[in-house]
């Protein structure tokens, strides 16, 4: 008894840790009544003992020990501190509760694994649990599959990570224990209920008895959609709504917008993720590419074959296949043996199909080749090519290919033409809207209606079927205006095709996502009303669009243009127009402005009032307040009526005339802003810089070009031409009048604001002085946002219309520049030389590129095999070639402007290697030089494609602290100006708390800089449920509390 009374007045977190276990049991006792009362999670009580729960479940005496597990239930349930206990909890579950006999132990242990699941640290249960399979004691790895099929029932695929136990499924098979073989087979019945035909390639080498036994027990299962019958913490408000339906409907019918939350709750799970990569480079024959380059066809085959058994794998590991691609390029591209060009279509299909995005960096290899290689006409030839360019396809995006495409489209070989078409036709049943803008759309359209009146029937009917298969995407609408010359006939085949057209997936097109759900009392009412509105808005899209197409009318004389107008004008007016007093002149023009003001729009004869303002004086009134007046009739006869470009012609010489007078140079401008809103800002200022430049009137020159600085700004830059502008603008650049100059630099500032930096290569030849007023003036406006338009068809776009218009613009401006293919320039010598062992060769090499793209200044995305070459080349043990290099690749960022992104993949995240150099080097670095060419790449591409999949977190993942610190900086820098960023971005957090714990401070220090842009972007969430794995002692820090 004094010895009882000696434990008794103790503590209860002293008693919990006593080494007599009647002291131990009394402390759990109180411990579970204490937690049972307290109601506030955050309660200071709760960190008392947030270092002893990992003992409560590992007490040597059964008896304290399931007093224990009770209390260490409630702690879970209840504590908001629990979740930093979660690892040691379970570890002693599974190690010191999983192997007593007890059943009700055991039953404690998995309420508490699950309860921790529940508060959001399904993760590291998980882990625990997988690691209790290799137990050797088999009560153990028994009770850890049975809680991994209790969490997979109750949680569903959302919340447990099935990946991992699908791997480990056909290792539970093999145990001779035949209880935990049991066991796992109803876990993979689990499984299957969720996922479907999915889990069948995981389990395909399983014994087939078991194999069989399985296909049995899931054949039994019901077709139904699982629903998830236990939800995290943060899926409450998800558990009311499954609760609310189950009340509504307590018989199990669900309503048919019911039926889409239930299979949001069952989520599509891809088997490819399930399955393990296998790595094939290292199993590769060494004499491969010996063999490959072989005279004899047989060698070549044999080399082939070995490659497509490797290919086989349906998840391949990434590496450097840029070789073996090669290669195979070369087969397929040269090789006259059609047997082996089969053989190696499959083997590009079998890499794209098991790498994925991750060979994406190749497309642009291989796509021009197998489009070309589809003159080939035999069967099996043209299967595998249709494969392989397919495979392909889903490894990039159509906009990485689309420049290839378009070049073999207007090949002479019918053939190869069909077939490109019929790539398109399939490519678009897996794009969307957003997939496919429409400065995407529009010259692929351009290309397929170039087609459809081809001399060969199967190249036509290609043609109507991609066109058929685009409608069917982003709707009428969208295609409509590129249909405006088509005749009906076509237009009546290309819908056809549309509706036949099936989607990949069963998706909705554009048009149907938009449609709200129909009555099922009135289908045949509802139905054509909504599919109504929009075809009369693609008709009069073709109308207007044909209408601005039509450059001229018929011209009137002057003899029926006062016909005409004496039908609408009143008779003093027309008597009086010529009149030699000034004041009944004046007077004469006041009534025709009033008149035309009152007219009806729909029967004012536009052309024939604006040439009666010719009449005698006509435009060479001396009177200035008449001219304003002649000035304000022809601004409101544009704005009111339906105003030609020949009603323009009319008009425009004697406008401009009036622009360099002082006195009326304003309304004169009113007139050519009103003129650009009728017939469209780029054919009216076109205009007014010949007819200006043509009147040698250094005045009209000055002032029409301050116009079209400010007409730019209200209509918008979309469609002007840039190239016409350019010769115009070096004239004024030369003028001798100082206004006609500075005018000039002005309105370069207001087109560099929509060109960006392209826009100076134009004018590198100028005079230094010029040129140092150029640069000034596009400092000025250097990081300025174009301002929105407000007048012309771009201020009645809103919504996605909008967007639409923007991203054309963007493209259009940087379409407008001449670019010139240098492929063939990149010859194969100049790559050897790239690559040779000798480094003032690889130099040599390297300055023979820089001398091409200088002298192209401004090119295409298609370089050869340049890509791979200088891939080589920046992780050269030379840092003056590394450097070199880089220099080049920022050369090409502003050569080949935002068509740049398809070399992200191959060219772009080798550049973050370079910033893992070690040498400490003067300013001019390789690191800086290397973060420098980033941030030009950057530029051009903007940021979301550098964030997208996974090479941006296995560059972090790397453990370099130099890589680290500047890529941390740089994303610290760059995440926060943007304002989405793609999901794939979470995949760099845990490599981001990695960082946090790094052992160099300045590795530290910069992921505390970039955790706030994290965080800005990813929300509470995701940060918090990845900071699970962190260490006790990084989460207490207070900088990470005050955020987290």
């Amino acid at each position: 008894m004094g010895d009882d009374s000696e434990w008794m007045t103790l503590p209860t977190d002293q008693k919990c840790e006593h080494k007599v276990w009647k002291a131990r049991l009394s402390g759990y006792t109180e411990a579970l009544q204490q937690f049972q009362r307290v109601t506030d999670e955050k309660s200071p009580e709760w960190g008392k003992y947030q270092g002893l729960i990992k003992t409560f479940v590992a007490d040597s005496n059964a008896v304290a020990q399931l007093k224990g597990l009770e209390a260490a239930l409630a702690y879970v349930e209840k504590a908001h501190v629990a979740s930093r206990t979660v690892g040691e909890v379970v570890s002693g579950v599974v190690c010191k509760v999983f192997n007593q006999p007890k059943a009700r132990a055991k039953e404690l242990g998995s309420d508490i694994c699950l309860m921790y699941i529940e508060i959001e640290k399904g993760e590291v249960v998980q882990e625990e649990l997988l690691k209790g399979l290799d137990n050797k004691n088999p009560k153990i790895a028994l009770a850890c599959v049975e809680v991994l099929r209790r969490a997979v029932s109750e949680f569903g695929p959302k919340v447990i990570t099935l990946k991992p136990v699908v791997k480990v499924l056909p290792k539970l098979f093999e145990l001779r224990e035949k209880a935990v073989r049991d066991e796992a087979k109803l876990l993979a019945v689990e499984v299957y209920r969720w996922i479907r035909d999915a889990l069948r390639p995981p389990l395909q080498n399983i014994n087939a008895v078991l194999l069989k036994d399985l296909e049995e027990e899931w054949a039994k299962l019901p077709s139904s959609v699982p629903r998830q019958s236990r939800f995290l913490r943060s899926q409450q408000d998800l558990r009311a709504k499954y609760e609310e339906q189950q009340q509504q409907q307590p018989d199990g019918d669900t309503a048919d917008g019911d039926a889409a939350d239930l299979e949001d709750a069952a989520p599509t799970v891809d088997a490819y993720e399930l399955l393990e990569a296998v790595e094939i480079l290292s199993k590769m024959p060494k004499d491969f590419y010996e063999k490959i380059e072989a005279k004899k066809w047989q060698e070549r085959k044999e080399a082939l074959e070995a490659l497509e058994t490797l290919t086989t794998n349906p998840k391949l590991q990434a590496g450097e296949y840029g070789d073996v691609v090669k290669a195979l390029n070369k087969v397929i591209g040269k090789d006259t043996n059609v047997m082996l060009v089969t053989i190696a279509a499959k083997c590009v299909a079998g890499l794209a199909t098991g790498l994925r995005k991750k060979f994406g960096v190749y497309a642009g290899h291989l796509v021009p080749t197998m489009l070309e290689k589809f003159k080939e006409r035999k069967t099996q030839v043209v299967q595998a090519l249709q494969e392989a360019v397919d495979a392909v396809f889903l490894s990039t995006t159509l906009q990485n290919i689309s420049e290839d495409v378009l070049a073999v489209m207007d090949n002479k070989n019918p053939s190869v033409k069909q077939q490109a078409s019929l790539f398109l036709s399939r490519s678009f049943c897996h794009c969307t809207t957003t997939t496919l803008p429409k400065s995407l759309l529009k010259p692929l359209c351009v290309a397929l209606l170039k087609q459809v009146s081809d001399s060969a029937p199967e190249v036509r009917d290609a043609a109507f079927e991609a066109l058929g298969t685009a409608m069917k995407v982003v709707g009428e609408r969208a295609v409509n205006p590129f249909l405006a010359d088509v005749d009906k006939l076509k237009i009546d085949k290309i819908k056809e095709c549309s509706e036949k057209v099936e989607l990949a997936g069963g998706r909705k097109t554009s048009g149907q996502m938009k449609k709200k759900p129909v009555s099922n009392a009135e289908p045949t009412q509802s139905a054509p009303k909504k599919g109504k509105a929009p075809a009369s808005k693609g008709a009069a899209a073709t109308t207007k669009n044909a209408k601005n197409k039509e450059t001229v009318e018929p011209e009137l004389s002057l003899e029926v243009c006062e016909e005409q107008a004496a039908m609408v004008l009143p008779a003093s007016c027309m008597q009086t127009l010529d009149s030699a007093n000034w004041k009944e002149r004046l007077a004469a023009m006041e009534d025709f402005h009033k008149a035309v003001e009152q007219m009806d729009s729909r029967e004012m004869p536009c052309q024939a009032l604006v040439r009666l303002l010719a009449k005698k004086p006509g435009w060479k009134e001396t009177n200035f307040q008449v001219m304003q007046l002649k000035l304000q009739v022809v601004a409101t006869v544009a704005q009111r009526g339906s105003f030609s470009r020949t009603s323009a012609l009319a008009v425009l010489e004697a406008v401009v005339d009036r622009t360099g007078d002082i006195k009326c140079s304003g309304r004169a401008k009113e007139a050519l802003s009103a003129v650009a809103e009728a017939c469209k800002l780029p054919w009216t200022a076109e205009q007014v810089v010949f007819i200006a430049f043509g009147q040698k009137n250094p005045k009209n020159q000055a002032e029409a070009l301050c116009w079209l600085s400010s007409a730019i700004k209200e209509f918008g830059f979309a469609g002007i031409n840039v190239k016409a502008f350019i010769n115009n603008v070096k004239t004024a650049l030369a003028a001798t009048n100082p206004a006609v100059r500075s005018a000039a630099v002005s309105l370069l500032g207001v087109m560099y604001m929509y060109m960006g930096a392209p826009l100076r290569i134009f004018f590198e030849d100028e005079r230094t002085s010029l040129l140092s007023q150029i640069d000034a003036e596009f400092e000025k406006v250097k990081g300025q946002t174009p301002p929105a338009p407000i007048r012309g068809s771009s201020k009645a776009s809103t919504g996605e219309e909008a967007d639409e218009q923007e991203e054309e613009l963007g493209t259009d401006v940087v379409d407008l520049l001449p670019r010139i293919d240098i492929s063939d320039k990149i010859t194969s010598e100049m790559v050897s030389k790239i690559g040779d062992k000798n480094w003032k060769l690889r130099k040599e090499g390297l300055d023979e590129v820089a001398a091409v793209l200088s002298d192209a200044k401004f090119i295409t995305a298609s370089i050869g095999e340049l890509p791979l070459a200088l891939k080589a080349r920046l992780t050269d043990s030379n840092k003056i070639l590394v450097q070199r290099t880089l220099s080049i690749l920022q050369q090409m960022a502003v050569a080949m402007g935002p068509a740049l992104r398809q070399h992200i993949r191959g060219l772009g995240f080798p550049i973050l290697n370079v910033l893992g150099d070690s040498k400490v080097q003067p300013a001019n670095s390789v690191r800086a030089a290397g973060l420098a060419t980033l941030n030009m790449w950057v530029e051009q591409t903007g940021m979301k494609e550098w964030l997208e999949g996974e090479e941006l977190s296995e560059e972090l993942k790397k453990e370099n602290p130099f890589l680290r610190h500047e890529l941390l900086a740089w994303l610290a820098g760059k995440l926060p100006s943007l304002r989405s960023v793609p999901s794939d971005l979470s995949l760099c957090v845990p490599h981001l708390y990695c960082c946090l714990e790094d052992r160099n401070v300045d590795v530290r220090k910069k992921a505390q800089d970039a955790l706030p842009a994290f965080m800005m972007h990813l929300g509470f969430d995701k940060m918090n449920k990845a900071a699970a794995k962190l260490k006790v002692f990084t989460c207490d820090h207070s900088w990470f509390s005050s955020l987290i």
